[in-house]
């Protein structure tokens, strides 16, 4: 059995998304023996400290502290057209504390300079910031996967290619498989992952880019699923009942890594890539000591 860690999580500070309390998720990775896992929130670095403290207290356990950002399609200041509403995900991991560094301005940036519906960097400053970064494709929502499922391999391997100049050997393409047999679930997201990742281990080839297997967690267990779901309706003001309301697979749980070989038994070295990672990111400290202004002590105190 090959070892898998996960890379792609959403804890409760993917606000209205995500439904993993931190504490219980580094405590359930502990149980099932895993090395370490990232937090990957949407567009925040909210739960970072919080991650790094639950980390402290579980010797042998690994913090990878990263974020799903959103890329701006055109540059992160325009704000007059539909396709600036949203950007591409893509998924950045601190690898050392000159990229947590940076990945803190990146977000700040996002928020002060980039904010739009969503807090949005670009590219200009992905090249400005992208030391100590490790980057990979994200999920269907990413640069990548969208242009593969819009019929366009080329501008997916154009993609491809720019992050591969930016980030070297430290962008990878992300692979998930969500099947569900659940009829009131969303079928559709599995057929399209396997048109994307069929694409990308193709493209991973033909780029000499590492794969990586990853489950987009949202929830912690498998029953947490129907909770994941209330949450969901809450986040987009819909009732349980609407039958065009937006719903997820079912499928995004914290997977045991027996459940993701299983699920990506004929690309073990996708599972493996995740070690990899892992094995590159540093251990590193976010607790620095207070800077006090230097101002004079007037005489009586």
């Amino acid at each position: 059995m090959n070892d898998f860690v996960h890379l792609h999580l959403h804890t409760q500070y993917s606000i209205l998304d995500g439904a993993c309390r931190i504490k219980d998720m580094v405590r359930r990775a502990t149980e099932l023996g895993m090395k370490g896992a990232a937090v990957t929130a949407h567009g925040n670095l909210f739960g970072i400290k919080e991650f790094a403290e639950a980390a402290r207290n579980n010797p042998g356990f690994k913090p990878v502290f990263g974020c799903e950002t959103y890329v701006a399609r055109r540059r992160m200041t325009d704000r007059t057209e539909m396709v600036d509403r949203k950007g591409d995900h893509l998924i950045l991991l601190a690898k050392n504390l000159t990229g947590y560094h940076n990945l803190v301005k990146l977000i700040s940036y996002s928020w002060t300079k980039g904010h739009y519906y969503k807090p949005r960097i670009d590219r200009e400053l992905l090249i400005v910031y992208h030391e100590g970064l490790i980057a990979s494709s994200a999920c269907l929502a990413g640069e990548i996967p969208r242009a593969i499922l819009a019929g366009n391999p080329e501008k997916a391997e154009k993609a491809i290619w720019f992050y591969k100049e930016l980030f070297g050997d430290d962008f990878y393409l992300e692979l998930m498989r969500h099947k569900t047999t659940d009829p009131t679930r969303d079928g559709d997201v599995y057929k399209r992952q396997m048109i994307v990742d069929e694409a990308l281990v193709s493209l991973a080839r033909k780029t000499n880019t590492r794969l990586i297997a990853t489950n987009d967690v949202h929830f912690l267990m498998e029953e947490d699923a129907e909770a994941h779901d209330r949450l969901l309706c809450v986040n987009t003001g819909k009732f349980m009942d609407d039958p065009d309301r937006m719903r997820y697979t079912g499928q995004e749980w914290f997977k045991s890594r027996e459940e993701m070989n299983e699920l990506f038994a004929d690309l073990p070295e996708a599972l493996e890539n995740t070690l990899e990672i892992l094995e590159k990111v540093e251990v590193y400290d976010l607790n620095r000591n207070l800077i006090m202004p230097d101002y004079p002590i007037p005489d009586g105190f």
